[in-house]
């Protein structure tokens, strides 16, 4: 048996060095420090866990102060008999791009002799400075995927890399090992809306890289960045699968961390959550607190749709929209936000001539506090909004009549029908906490394509 601790987006701001911040974002940046001391903790008393994977965006920006504070935790964890693996990402150093280099940040190219200790130094094969191949265990080894891009234009793989990967996936292939891998940025989109709000966040070609990985031979890969828990699988046109393992941030909302098991020919993924820190949390438990967090920017950026488009722009780069267009769409964005903000679900029954298809249970709810509660749902890996329940009844309904004016539109975006795409976002079957999939008894068993045959050009990808 094996098992290992996954985290992700710990966004750590050293605020003991630097004093409590009033910047805004989706996690507790002062209370960061303390969050991630208790998640340490809570792994370092399962003895039967020996190793942690990190996947990225150690901390909130590439401030050395923050970096140092970092290690330390890292270093505290190992001594407590943890052995740490991790990748960094876009947020762990200075993208200012200027070509005399400031004091006290970290840029790139010093991110690996920096974090050394922590699997880059144990590298059986290494890509660059950033993505490197370890072995986990006998029989198993774990790709850990640098997916910087070029940090400017594009966040993913150079062909040249991607190359690499699947030289390194057929490596272990041939060798009779399984592997394994841990990137930042999504392969597979956690939900249908998302590449469609911010395709910028995915990983640059993902559809095409999610594919050669499974046909490859690459099971399961490790994602964050989304701050969203989900759990998904994607089937490609040659019959091979590859599962994706997305766990939301650890100082955000739920405060989650997997523990990943292998044993008897499966792969158990579980969630564990930390439920208190040694911060100040205003009186209320760390999920409240962490819930609160959250739920004030997405009623300011309500509020703001509907009020202050200054207060809008504000909070634009935190859900990943541009401040640019919302100016430029300053009209019709507050035009809308007024009527939305006031809305009712019965009021949009009545609007779209569907009234009794809303049950009198919900009439008064404002759509305002339902799509905060749809959009937190998204992030916390909840979709409870079955198609029998009276709320998945009404925004079916609804959408069914919107979709009338709107679904020709969609189709040109890749979108079948209204109707179906926020089914898809309300209501999650499938569980985002907890899995149990099957794992080959020997790596060589693996189904994919054999890499010379390989008719995509990486280089296209790039």
């Amino acid at each position: 048996m094996l098992s290992f601790f996954v985290a992700t987006d710990l966004h750590f701001y050293n605020a003991e060095v630097l004093g409590p911040t009033d910047a805004m974002d989706q996690v507790a940046l002062n209370e960061s420090g303390a969050i991630i001391d208790e998640a340490f903790a809570l792994m370092a008393a399962q003895t039967d866990t020996e190793i942690v994977l990190v996947t990225g965006d150690l901390c909130v920006d590439g401030t050395r102060v923050h970096h140092e504070g970092m290690r330390e935790k890292l270093r505290r964890l190992q001594e407590r008999g943890k052995r740490v693996c991790i990748i960094t990402s876009l947020h762990d150093f200075d993208r200012s791009w200027e070509e005399e280099r400031r004091p006290g940040v970290l840029y790139r190219d010093e991110l690996r002799g920096f974090y050394g200790g922590f699997g880059f130094n144990e590298a059986i094969a290494s890509f660059e400075e950033l993505s490197y191949v370890v072995q986990l265990a006998p029989g198993l080894r774990l790709l850990g995927l640098n997916d910087d891009g070029d940090s400017r234009t594009f966040y993913g793989y150079t062909g040249a890399q991607l190359t690499w990967i699947l030289e390194q996936i057929g490596q272990a292939k041939e060798d009779g090992q399984e592997i394994l891998a841990m990137t930042h940025h999504a392969v597979i989109p956690p939900t249908p809306v998302y590449p469609v709000i911010a395709p910028q966040e995915m990983l640059h070609g993902h559809e095409t890289v999610s594919a050669l990985l499974a046909d490859a031979g690459l099971r399961f890969i490790f994602v964050g960045h989304t701050h969203m828990q989900d759990i998904r699988s994607i089937c490609t046109t040659n019959g091979n699968t590859m599962c994706q393992i997305n766990t939301g941030a650890l100082t955000g909302i739920g405060a989650p961390f997997r523990k990943v098991t292998i044993d008897g020919g499966t792969l158990r993924v579980e969630t564990q959550h930390v439920e208190n820190a040694d911060c100040d949390l205003r009186g209320e438990t760390l999920h409240e607190f962490l819930r609160g967090i959250f739920d004030r920017m997405l009623r300011d950026i309500f509020y703001g749709a509907a009020h202050d488009i200054d207060l809008l722009a504000a909070n634009a780069v935190n859900f990943s929209m541009d401040s640019a267009v919302i100016y430029k769409y300053r009209v019709p964005i507050q035009l809308a936000g007024k009527f939305f903000y006031r809305l009712t679900a019965g009021q949009a029954g009545w609007l779209c001539l569907c009234p009794r298809k809303v049950d009198k249970s919900i009439r008064q709810v404002r759509l305002r506090d339902l799509t905060m509660e749809i959009v937190r749902n998204l992030y916390a890996g909840s979709g409870p909004y079955g198609p029998d329940t009276p709320m998945g009844k009404a925004i079916l309904a609804v959408m069914g009549r919107i979709g009338f004016f709107v679904n020709p539109l969609l189709k040109k975006m890749g979108i079948r029908n209204l109707r179906d795409f926020v089914a898809s976002i309300i209501y999650d079957p499938t569980p985002d906490d907890e899995a149990v999939f099957p794992v080959p008894a020997h790596a060589c068993h693996i189904a994919g394509a054999a890499l010379a045959s390989s008719e995509t050009d990486l280089n296209t990808i790039a």
